[in-house]
């Protein structure tokens, strides 16, 4: 079932998980392009994502990890996330190839109150590997300033289990409703929710979080440890306006497996 919705959303790549964009992948041209498939990333009931700048604690230095994921090579955007200091994980139906990778680049700061131009760009064009099967996609940094991204905003650690049914989660993701304000900025956004099924199929999780195109290769954090526990990747339900059932993202445990094979 998986694998179908996978091509499904590999056929409208650049309209669909990843959110479509401008020609020309100009970070502050905002997209606002709808989602051309039924089965891509979905708001689920109310939408009640929430600015990460009002995360506090742990969530709040969690965050800072994650950021907005620019594919020139392809005029879309997705989000990414640190799992190292220097690499980066997203989905491969947004990064599937070394092609594809040309010209990456992410912005780990692009958060509500972050002026344009003081958002920080870091290449991220260095294809490590990926794996569709998966959906998962490695992808090296560079430094900035003499520094690399993971010495500056920290990195995420995977989970070494996969989340239980009903377990608090929250993805991180760069979005916003651009079906009901089509020039809204996609900052950084904490979206809470719940798993609906830790077993929705043999490589995902299903969960209640919110997100849109744009969210894909967003992190699902447990509430409870702070840790990575499934690689967000496509929704189930998605009408004309973004609304769905549920979420899913692959599970801990092969995330975790697919980092070992590139020595994380």
């Amino acid at each position: 079932m998986v694998a179908k919705k996978l091509v499904g959303a590999m056929l409208v790549m650049g309209l669909t998980a990843c959110g479509s964009m401008d020609p020309q992948d100009l970070p502050d041209a905002e997209p606002n392009g709808p989602l051309a498939s039924q089965e891509s990333n979905v708001i689920v009931g109310t939408l009640n994502w929430v600015s990460s700048t009002s995360l506090t604690g742990t969530p709040l230095a969690k965050s800072k990890a994650v950021g907005y994921l620019s594919i020139p090579a392809v005029g879309s955007r997705c989000t990414a996330w640190l799992v190292s200091n220097d690499v980066i994980i997203t989905n491969n139906h947004c990064i599937g190839s070394s092609a594809d990778a040309v010209g990456a680049r992410v912005s780990f700061n692009y958060e509500d109150g972050v002026a344009s131009a003081s958002r920080i760009w870091y290449p991220c064009a260095t294809f490590i590997k990926t794996w569709s099967g998966d959906d998962m996609t490695a992808l090296r940094c560079s430094a900035v300033n003499g520094q690399l991204p993971g010495a500056v905003y920290g990195f995420l650690t995977v989970s070494t289990t996969n989340a239980a049914t009903n377990a608090s989660v929250y993805v991180v993701n760069q979005n916003c409703d651009y079906y009901t304000t089509p020039s809204c900025v996609p900052t950084k956004k904490s979206s809470p929710g719940s798993v609906l099924n830790g077993n929705y199929s043999t490589t995902d999780i299903s969960y209640n979080a919110d997100t849109l195109g744009g969210s894909s290769g967003s992190p699902v954090i447990s509430t409870s440890t702070n840790q990575v526990v499934a690689l967000h990747h496509i929704g189930i339900g998605g009408n004309s306006q973004g609304r769905g059932t549920a979420n899913t993202g692959v599970k801990a445990t092969r995330v975790k497996a697919r980092l070992a094979e590139i020595g994380l």
